[in-house]
């Protein structure tokens, strides 16, 4: 290509114009985000539990959809069964900004959790060990994460997931230990254990916080895979995590719809 004078353009001039064209492509890769909550309603406590001074918390799994609003909502753990239907009918109003990758919006796993507590400073006694906060990501081979919480885990690019969770306890005078186990079960309701250990707890914690990354296994089906938590050997609920070889050919709808709990 010759330039007005009958020269060659200067490799300046073509490096400003390969700039130009590979921008889309780069500002569309670097605009990845994950779902952010815009809007949130409490849930109502239901009055006979809070005569009766009872508390706990509520597990739902779902899905935040490309326009940004939560849909095929389940509970897949509560302390007491009173409290899903409250749960169910506030996460149903939350909204959110949806998920982004590569500059589109996309579908992505929800875990929530939500905490029914009489008072905002004090959590107080729960009727069993049970999670409150789960947060799961695609990672690299060292647990570092690959995309942000919710998103497809894409089965042989991304090694690990990572796990960020709390479980709320009963505060005890006393220094204990707590005896945690994670399983992953498959679309066809096979476990496999990815996290078991004994964790320290300090007297009158209310909270234990604890995170890990564990490896995807090769022969991994694709769909919906479950994560059931277990403290002290007791259900302790859970999450879900999404994984297919090609994600964006997954139906991942259908197959959390179909899912058995």
């Amino acid at each position: 290509m010759k330039n007005a004078r009958g020269g060659r353009p200067s490799l300046t001039r073509v490096w400003v114009l390969a700039a130009a064209l590979l921008a889309p492509a780069m500002l569309a890769m670097a605009q990845t985000r994950a779902a952010e909550l815009a809007s949130q309603k409490k849930p109502d406590f239901p009055e006979a539990l809070a005569t009766g001074l009872q508390q706990g918390n509520v597990l739902l799994i779902g899905r935040i959809d490309k326009s940004g609003k939560l849909q095929d909502l389940r509970a897949v753990a509560s302390t007491l069964p009173d409290f899903v239907a409250p749960a169910l009918a506030a996460a149903r109003v939350w909204t959110f900004k949806p998920a982004i990758r590569d500059g589109k919006p996309i579908d992505v796993a929800a875990n929530i959790g939500m905490r029914f507590r009489l008072t905002s400073k004090d959590r107080g006694q729960i009727a069993r060990s049970i999670l409150g906060d789960l947060s799961v990501s695609p990672a690299d081979g060292a647990g570092k994460p690959t995309a942000p919480e919710g998103f497809p885990m894409r089965r042989g690019a991304d090694k690990m997931l990572l796990v960020e969770s709390s479980l709320d306890i009963s505060p005890l005078p006393k220094a204990r230990q707590v005896a945690i186990k994670v399983d992953a079960v498959s679309p066809a309701g096979r476990p496999v254990k990815v996290f078991e250990t004994a964790l320290a707890v300090k007297p009158g914690s209310q909270i234990l916080k604890f995170s890990f990354a564990a490896p995807i296994g090769a022969d991994w089906q694709d769909g919906v895979w479950r994560l059931r938590f277990a403290a002290d050997g007791v259900d302790a609920g859970g999450g879900q995590i999404w994984l297919a070889g090609d994600p964006t050919k997954f139906d991942f709808a259908s197959a959390l719809r179909q899912l058995k709990l």
